[in-house]
Order: structure tokens, then sequence, then C-alpha cells
């Protein structure tokens, strides 16, 4: 196992790595995104991990894909197409609470190694990632992504549950 950065105080969460599924539950850490990057002067990476099962992904995208997507020949171009409407729409709202954001859309199997891969390759200094709260056999089934991102990381995340009350501004 390698050896583990050290950052000053200033340093701690000046690279924020913001995951989004586009979910209500994911824009309910924009927040607290926002709150460490402007305490900090940092900068948001937000970034959606586009799925190798785009059948799975379909209904996230719906409103930004253009009629006629689902045509064979165009489908993963159109998904990624959507992905980045999506992403800038996000990023907007992030601006919209001050935040400083750069997008990524990455496409490198399962999110929770997209995710912790990410962090590593544009050297942040914290995850920020949303739960859903499914449990029991969805979850057995599912797994959790933001769960395996806390095993697999080597910076701090942030986890926000569904209901968790915003950082003010």
């Amino acid at each position: 196992m390698g050896r583990r950065k050290r950052y000053s105080a200033g340093q701690m969460f000046s690279r924020i790595l913001l995951t989004t599924d586009f979910s209500t539950q994911a824009e309910q850490a924009y927040p607290w995104a926002a709150q460490l990057a402007s305490s900090n002067g940092g900068v948001i990476h937000l970034m959606h991990a586009l799925e190798n099962d785009l059948v799975a992904t379909a209904p996230v995208f719906a409103n930004y894909m253009a009629p006629g997507a689902l045509d064979l020949g165009n489908y993963r171009e159109e998904f990624r197409a959507g992905a980045r409407k999506a992403l800038q729409v996000a990023a907007e709202k992030l601006g919209k609470l001050g935040a400083k954001v750069e997008v990524h859309l990455v496409e490198m199997g399962k999110p929770s190694s997209a995710v912790v891969k990410m962090a590593e390759e544009l050297d942040c200094t914290v995850i920020v990632i949303s739960t859903h709260g499914r449990g029991g056999l969805a979850h057995l089934l599912l797994g959790s992504t933001a769960e395996k991102v806390v095993r697999l990381a080597k910076v701090p995340v942030l986890t926000v549950h569904d209901g968790d009350i915003p950082p003010a501004a």
C-alpha cells in the first residue's frame, strides 16, 4: 500500500470530487460540496460515471435525449450527449451556489471504481457522495456505490444522506 499524502489545513478540502447520478438524492450533496469549496478556496470536480448497462440508466437521461435516440446505431453516443447536458445543468446549479466547477464524464467500469480512480487522477482531497438509503434486498442485489467508495477511497469521503440538512451558506 502506497504512502498517503499530507495536506495543510488550507489544502485539506480544496479539490473536491462530487459524484452525481442526477437523482434528487445526489442533488442534496451539492450544497455540501459548494460549502467545502467556498470555505477552502477550492474547486469542485463534478463527475458522472456512465454505466456500461445503458438500459438501466435510460430513464435518468430521458429528458436530455433527442427523440429516436434509442436507434441502436446512435444509442451510446446519445447517452453520452444526454449525460453531458445533465452535467452542465448540474454544474450551473453548483455555480449558483458560488462554486467553481469542472465537469467530468467517465466511462471506466463500475461507478465505485471510477469514483476512486478519478479522485486519484485528479488529486482530489475529499469525495462528496450521496447515499440512496436502499436496504434489504435492493442493497444486496444492487450494492451500494457510496459504501464501496468509502471502503476503497484513499481520501476522506463525505456521505450525504436523504434528509440531511444542508450547511448554511
